[in-house]
């Protein structure tokens, strides 16, 4: 054997222990020896090396063994052996929170993406993270590194960022101009992808193989979960939902409510709702007050919410006859409004597909994104800990 195959071996063994040790926790070497078939010395060596390096801790002694012998020492995963940083950048604000290894957030900062569209966003995000490492009292070395979603099409490999129009970003290299201000490992990824892998690891699709996360805010894109793992597309633009169409005849004459809109989030995206009631009202008009004038029986609020979730329905429908997924979960800025339309969207669920599929609001409310960019970080670095 090769001295490097040796190395290699031994790195994957630590990541076997470890994710025991995370799953089961709190969990002595015996049983960790017992559930992934693996020699107690070989398992005790490689705790010994997990606990130097930080990431398990030792607590306090189990349950007497069967026979009555010394109680075993329990073992625990350190989630704050280090810390991540997860940077939710979106068309309206710019999120940014530094959370611990199971998803915690332990600070929180966000600014109007407006005022730096013309300016340097990414320094402008440097100051947020130098005052959350403040408060936080870490240092640079304290943080593995960081996510980032990014509202538009994303070259994961690359860090850049192919289109994103509410950023004017056009094969943008964001990692590269990000990498001048952070000295830490960087991943990119479309932020509705984030989220799912939010939603699977911490959130409400943990432990399934088959999820789907739809966003309805200013426009509508979905990301999947499939067969557990993310599913990107022959071009990283898979999940573009907003481009279903649900309705043959509309589609005859359609023009899209905004520039680069597709069909369906032209008619029930939260930023196409707020437009289509502004016209009848003559006034500006966001698709929160259209859901609080449905709510006072308003005849233009009702008529124009109710189509928009008819035609998302309809789109969920399509999406859960095409790829059977185990649950569908609604995030973004309309799904504040979940309750209002959750029977709506169970009983086109149930007339129009196959086989019934659960809908739910997502876990997480403005942290979703920051929670999700971890998330894509700690599946994409190669390290100890990978989700």
């Amino acid at each position: 054997m090769q001295k490097g195959d040796a190395a290699y071996i031994k790195n994957m063994n630590k990541k076997l222990v470890l994710k025991c040790i995370r799953d089961h926790e709190p969990i002595s070497r015996s049983e960790i020896s017992k559930k992934i078939h693996m020699s107690k010395p070989s398992v005790s060596l490689l705790v010994e090396n997990l606990i130097q390096e930080g990431w398990v801790l030792e607590t306090g002694p189990g349950k007497s063994t069967v026979t009555g012998g010394r109680k075993p020492v329990q073992l625990v995963f350190n989630p704050e052996s280090s810390y991540v940083i997860g940077v939710d950048i979106g068309g309206t604000k710019i999120a940014s929170g530094i959370t611990c290894l199971k998803g915690h957030i332990y600070a929180y900062r966000e600014f109007a993406t407006k005022d730096y569209l013309e300016g340097d966003l990414l320094k402008r995000l440097k100051e947020d993270v130098h005052d959350m490492l403040k408060e936080l009292n870490l240092s640079v070395h304290d943080i593995m590194g960081m996510g980032m979603g990014v509202p538009g099409v994303t070259n994961v490999k690359e860090g850049i960022v192919v289109d994103a129009p509410s950023l004017k970003w056009v094969n943008y290299p964001v990692r590269e101009r990000a990498s001048q201000y952070f000295p830490f490992p960087i991943y990119v990824e479309n932020d509705v992808n984030t989220s799912v892998l939010g939603e699977h690891w911490v959130g409400a699709g943990k432990a399934l193989d088959h999820i789907i996360y739809i966003a309805v805010g200013t426009g509508i894109g979905s990301g999947m979960i499939l067969n557990g793992k993310l599913y990107r597309g022959s071009s990283y633009s898979a999940g573009e939902m907003g481009y279903l169409v649900t309705d043959a005849q509309k589609a005859k004459g359609y023009q899209p409510t905004f520039k680069g809109y597709g069909f369906l989030e032209s008619i029930a995206s939260g930023a196409s709702i707020g437009k289509r009631l502004s016209e009848r009202k003559n006034k500006n008009m966001t698709a929160k007050e259209a859901f609080e004038l449905r709510r006072q029986g308003d005849q233009d609020a009702m008529e124009i919410v109710d189509t928009a979730v008819e035609h998302l329905g309809f789109g969920i429908a399509n999406y859960i006859s095409l790829f059977n997924p185990e649950l569908v979960i609604i995030g973004g800025g309309v799904s504040g409004s979940f309750d209002e339309f959750e029977k709506t969207l169970s009983r086109i669920v149930e007339e129009f597909t196959p086989e019934s599929c659960k809908v739910v609001p997502s876990t997480f409310g403005r942290e979703a994104g920051i929670v999700g960019a971890v998330a894509l970080f700690l599946k994409e670095y190669e390290s100890v800990i990978q989700i």
